[in-house]
């Protein structure tokens, strides 16, 4: 599989399918990552359920169970939107945490059987080397801990070819490296030896290269500190961006991939890193795109060449177009499953979808109200569909211009927002958006502790890594 030139990056409780089916919507291009499963729980997931039918049915035969076993739950975990009615995920990677080979391998097996029922198609696996997290890298021994030991990461890629037996290609998302040599602290690490860090990054991708497996690798540009208390806010801020490595990578590995991860912003920038290595794949945008997903709605022009009739995505013009799609999605949810279970997440889906917008807040309180009501098991008998309650939230409470604003114009602006910000040497490395910054109060917010439990249970990985808070095109030591 050939990288992507803009890809979403996995994010614990954000990229589930609905946010990813509201993107598709904006393009039809865009790379789109899942959060990431961990192996274990797919495959036992799968054992439970075929053991509570063995229970139920006594004289079933071992044929039986496999073939009819309740997968209600693993469709919660790979189930994609558009399946059986368009439009469809398209491009899309499934991200999978875990360091037993065995168990990838038969977590990957599981997922080709719930594609084989005609519940997921996705175009691509992904291992995930890259997480910090002290619950996942720590005590999860997976993640970026992974990096340490590339000789296991070769295992694991191969594991997951023969789960799928060769049916979908093989990538890997990581990390320049880790501080397993050396102790970091902020001042001694300006003084490292690059030409060692950099060479442990290349035997890491060397090793997971020689696999014949791999040759399509994500790399997040900063190392993941692993030997001090840091949270996965701390490891996307505090180490340096150090783009300079994955430039050096393109150049000496011409026959490998690599898409660049961290500190993306916006549009303009992923065409400003492109051009600076025009052997660049692609880039990785995760929290910018999360907050402000309406700023990324010329990706299919701008980054792939696409025009309105080329593109089926980039018919929907306007924002009140995209409500109106998104709310034939949502009606479909809602009469598959409980209101009360799945309202909350595809009302999140769109919440972000007019931030920085005047009353954009009051747009999000509205449909949270709605989200409330389900969740609390208020009376929703006789609401209009959501559909309805979706568009109505926003005639509400945004203006007609706000709504009818195309995908140029909305463009335009933001590109004039930037010229300002840099007119006034606001970088966009060193000043955060007002956008992103809401994003994440919502999200502490709307948090039910699951990303929490899952993380306690080594279960989960924190995939918000793309944000910096200094400048990575700095001019470094020479390699």
């Amino acid at each position: 599989m050939n990288a992507s030139t803009l890809s979403l990056a996995p994010m614990m409780e954000y990229t589930d399918r609905h946010f990813r089916h509201m993107l598709r919507l904006l393009s039809s291009e865009t790379l789109l990552y899942t959060e990431m499963v961990a192996a274990n729980t797919l495959y036992y997931e799968r054992v439970q359920s075929i053991k509570a039918y063995q229970e139920q049915h006594p004289d079933a035969t071992e044929l039986e169970a496999p073939s009819n076993y309740d997968d209600s739950f693993l469709q919660r975990i790979v189930r994609q939107s558009g399946i059986h009615a368009p439009p469809a995920e398209g491009p899309s990677v499934l991200q999978l945490g875990g360091s037993n080979p065995d168990l990838m391998f038969k977590a990957v097996e599981t997922l080709m059987e719930m594609t084989d029922r005609g519940y997921c198609d996705y175009t691509a696996l992904n291992l995930n080397t890259g997480c910090p997290s002290p619950k996942v890298a720590g005590k999860g021994c997976f993640g970026a801990a992974l990096m340490d030991t590339p000789e296991i990461v070769a295992q694991l890629v191969k594991a997951m070819h023969d789960g799928c037996q060769g049916q979908l290609p093989v990538t890997v998302k990581c990390r320049i490296g880790t501080d397993t040599n050396e102790k970091f602290y902020k001042n001694s690490y300006a003084q490292i030896d690059e030409k060692e860090e950099y060479a442990r990054l290349c035997h890491f991708i060397e090793t997971v290269a020689s696999s014949g497996v791999v040759t399509d690798f994500t790399i997040h540009a900063r190392i993941a500190v692993l030997s001090r208390s840091f949270s996965p806010a701390d490891n996307r801020k505090i180490p340096p961006l150090k783009y300079k490595y994955v430039r050096q990578l393109v150049n000496d590995y011409p026959d490998l991939t690599f898409s660049l991860n961290g500190g993306i912003e916006n549009l303009a920038q992923v065409q400003e890193e492109l051009e600076a290595c025009p052997g660049l794949k692609g880039c990785m945008v995760g929290r910018s795109l999360a907050a402000d997903p309406w700023s990324f709605a010329m990706a299919d022009r701008l980054l792939f060449n696409k025009t309105p009739n080329q593109d089926k995505g980039t018919q929907l013009n306007n924002r009140l177009e995209v409500l109106k799609a998104f709310g034939k999605h949502a009606d479909e949810e809602e009469a598959r499953d409980d209101p009360a279970k799945v309202r909350r997440f595809l009302l999140k889906a769109i919440a972000p979808l007019f931030a920085g917008e005047r009353n954009s807040k009051q747009f999000r309180v509205a449909l949270d109200k709605f989200a409330v009501s389900a969740r609390k098991g208020m009376n929703i008998e006789g609401q209009p569909p959501i559909s309805e309650l979706i568009v109505q939230c926003a005639m509400d409470h945004l203006s007609e211009e706000v709504l009818l604003r195309s995908r140029e114009e909305s463009y335009e602006r933001t590109l004039a927002m930037i010229e300002h910000d840099w007119k006034k040497h606001i970088t966009v490395s060193s000043s955060r958006s007002l956008a992103v910054e809401e994003w994440q109060e919502q999200r502490k917010i709307e948090s039910d502790g699951s990303y929490e439990r899952m993380l306690a249970t080594g279960d989960g990985d924190e995939h918000n890594d793309d944000l910096t808070v200094e400048s990575p095109n700095q001019e470094i030591a020479s390699l």
